[in-house]
C-alpha cells in the first residue's frame, strides 16, 4: 500500500470507517453479485439480519472439539482396559458410550449457532453407531492394531479402510502419502465453498415465501437442496480432509457426485457415504461379513449372498455400485472400486482367483464341478419383497435420523423430513421393481428423460425436506456468515435474487 493509501486508512480508522476486511482485503463499495443481478434485470430484495455470532461459534466449536477428542480418549481407554477383559466390561463400555453420545445434544442444548447445532446431533448419532461397529462388529486383533489416531478416525471421521488401502498399495506397488491425498481434495472443497455461498443468493427468507406460488416455492427449494449438498460437502469434506492432514489418516469422500447420476437408485447410492456405509455395516451386518470374507475366503460367495441378499442397489445403505448401472464403475484388476476408493461391501473376496482363472483360460467352476456357461440360462432372481422391505426400513431410519437432527437444531420435528425420506424409499423401490420386471423397456428410456423424471420427482417432494430450514432461518444465518467473509463496506446482511415467481 502506498503512503497516501496508508494515511487514508489511518484517518478512516479514526473516523470509525474501516477500509479493509479482517482478512486484509480492500473493502468493495457494494456486492458485485447483486450489482450483476440488477444489471441483467433481476429483482433483488435486501434485508437486514443480526450479525453472525462469530464469538459464540468459536467458543462452541472449541467445546465440541474438546468433547470429540475427550470421548475418543475415553473410548480408547475403555476398549483396551475394560471391554476386552470381559463381556460385562464390553457391554458396559458400549452402553455408556452410546448413551453419552446420544445425550450430548440434549445436555448441551441449542446454542443459537445453527450450523454447529446441526452437526452436534448428526455426529453424535453416527458415532454412536460406530461405537457398536468398533466394540462389537470388528475383531479384537483389528482394533488392537490401530494407533490412537486411527481409532479416533474410525470413531469420529470417515477414513478409508486399512484393507482397502493395503489392496490399493498392492495393485499400485507403493503406498500413497495420506496427508498428500487429503490435500489433493482441498481444491474441490474450495469449489464447494464458492458454490454454497453462491446458492445462498437464491434462497428466499420465510417472509418472502408466503406470497409465492407453489411452483416457484418448489423451484427455490430445489436451489436450497443444491445449497444443502454443497454445505454438507464443504463442511464435511473440508473438516475431514483437514483432520486427515493433521492426524495422517486418509479420508474418503462423503459424496460421489450424486448430481451426475441418472436415476433415483444411483442418486441415493452416491449420496452421503459417511452415514450410508455406517448403516450398511451396523444395521445390516455388512462390516461383520466383510471381516468373515477376509478370514474365510472359501465361504466368501455364500457369505456375500447371505449377508447382502437384501441389497439391490435400492437404498443409501448400498456401499457399492447400484446394480451395475454406475457409468463410472470400472474394472480394476478384477475388483470394482467406487470413486472414494472403497470396495463395494457386497463384493466377494475371491476376485484374485477368478482373475487368474480367466487369464489362464479356465472357466469358473460351479459347486458341482461343472463349468459355468456364459451363454446358459440366467440365474433365478432372488425374492424382491425382502429387499424392498429392507430399502423402505433404511429410508425410514434415515428419516428418523434427520428428524433427530432437526429437533436439536431447529427446536422442532414435525415429520416432514421423515415423510421426505419415506417417499424417496417408495420411489426407489418402485424404480427397482420396474427395472427388474421390465428390463427391456427400462433400457429403452433415454438418459435425458430419466434425468428429467428424477428431477421432477425431487422438485415435487423437496419442500418436505427444505421447509423446516426455511421457516427457522437456518440459511439466513449462513448469509450473515457469508457477509462476514466477503469484503464489502456498506451492505445489508441478507439478500435474495428473484429468478422467477416475482
Amino acid at each position: 500500500m502506498s503512503v497516501p493509501g496508508k494515511v487514508g486508512t489511518f484517518f478512516a480508522g479514526l473516523a470509525g470507517k474501516t477500509t479493509h476486511s479482517k482478512l486484509g482485503f480492500k473493502l468493495l463499495a457494494s456486492d458485485p453479485v447483486l450489482d450483476t443481478a440488477r444489471h441483467f434485470g433481476f429483482k433483488v430484495v435486501e434485508y437486514d439480519v443480526p450479525p453472525y455470532p462469530l464469538w459464540t461459534a468459536g467458543v462452541i466449536a472449541v467445546r465440541m472439539l474438546s468433547f470429540i477428542v475427550g470421548s475418543a480418549v475415553v473410548a480408547y481407554i475403555l476398549y483396551h482396559n475394560v471391554a476386552v477383559k470381559s463381556k460385562a466390561g464390553k457391554w458396559f463400555s458400549i452402553v455408556s458410550l452410546i448413551s453419552t453420545l446420544l445425550a450430548w445434544p440434549m445436555l448441551t442444548g441449542r446454542s443459537g449457532v445453527m450450523l454447529l447445532d446441526f452437526w452436534r446431533p448428526a455426529l453424535g448419532f453416527r458415532s454412536s453407531l460406530l461405537v457398536w461397529d468398533i466394540f462389537h462388529i470388528r475383531t479384537h486383533d483389528e482394533v488392537r492394531s490401530w494407533s490412537f489416531a486411527r481409532f479416533f478416525a474410525q470413531l469420529w471421521t470417515f477414513p478409508k479402510e486399512l484393507d482397502d488401502l493395503a489392496e490399493r498399495a498392492k495393485e499400485e506397488g507403493y503406498e500413497r502419502n495420506a496427508r498428500w491425498e487429503n490435500l489433493k481434495g482441498m481444491p474441490k472443497v474450495a469449489v464447494e465453498a464458492v458454490a454454497m455461498f453462491g446458492t445462498l443468493y437464491f434462497i428466499p427468507p420465510f417472509e418472502l415465501t408466503r406470497n409465492m406460488s407453489q411452483l416457484a416455492y418448489h423451484g427455490y427449494c430445489d436451489a436450497l437442496g443444491l445449497c444443502i449438498l454443497m454445505a454438507l460437502a464443504l463442511f464435511g469434506d473440508g473438516l475431514l480432509k483437514a483432520l486427515g492432514i493433521l492426524i495422517n489418516v486418509e479420508m474418503a469422500d462423503m459424496f460421489e457426485n450424486p448430481l451426475g447420476t441418472t436415476n433415483i437408485r444411483l442418486f441415493w447410492s452416491h449420496w452421503n457415504r459417511a452415514i450410508a456405509t455406517v448403516l450398511h455395516r451396523v444395521v445390516f451386518g455388512g462390516g461383520k461379513s466383510k471381516t468373515v470374507i477376509r478370514k474365510k475366503k472359501l465361504e466368501a460367495e455364500a457369505a456375500a449372498k447371505r449377508r447382502f441378499s437384501h441389497m439391490d442397489g435400492m437404498s443409501e445403505t448400498d456401499a457399492g455400485h447400484t446394480s451395475g448401472e454406475d457409468e463410472h464403475a470400472h474394472s480394476n484388476g478384477g475388483r470394482r472400486r467406487n470413486a472414494s476408493g472403497l470396495k463395494p461391501l457386497s463384493q466377494v473376496a475371491d476376485g484374485d482367483a477368478q482373475l487368474r482363472n480367466r487369464k489362464n483360460g479356465k472357466a469358473d467352476k460351479k459347486p458341482n464341478g461343472s463349468a459355468a456357461s456364459r451363454t446358459g440360462a440366467p440365474a433365478k432372481k432372488s425374492s424382491f419383497a425382502p429387499k424392498a422391505a429392507a430399502a423402505i426400513v433404511t429410508f425410514a431410519m434415515s428419516g428418523i435420523f434427520h428428524e433427530h437432527i432437526t429437533y436439536f437444531t431447529l427446536g422442532f420435528a414435525n415429520g416432514e423430513n421423515f415423510l421426505f425420506f419415506l417417499l424417496n424409499g417408495v420411489a426407489t423401490v418402485t424404480a427397482t421393481w420396474f427395472k427388474r420386471t421390465y428390463p427391456e423397456l427400462n433400457d429403452k428410456i433415454p438418459t435425458w428423460l430419466s434425468v428429467i423424471m428424477l428431477h421432477v420427482f425431487f422438485v415435487s417432494v423437496i419442500p418436505l425436506f427444505c421447509s423446516p430450514f426455511i421457516r427457522s432461518g437456518f440459511f439466513v444465518q449462513l448469509e450473515a456468515l457469508r457477509y462476514e467473509l466477503m469484503p464489502i463496506r456498506d451492505r445489508p446482511r441478507g439478500s435474495f435474487i428473484y429468478l422467477f415467481g416475482q
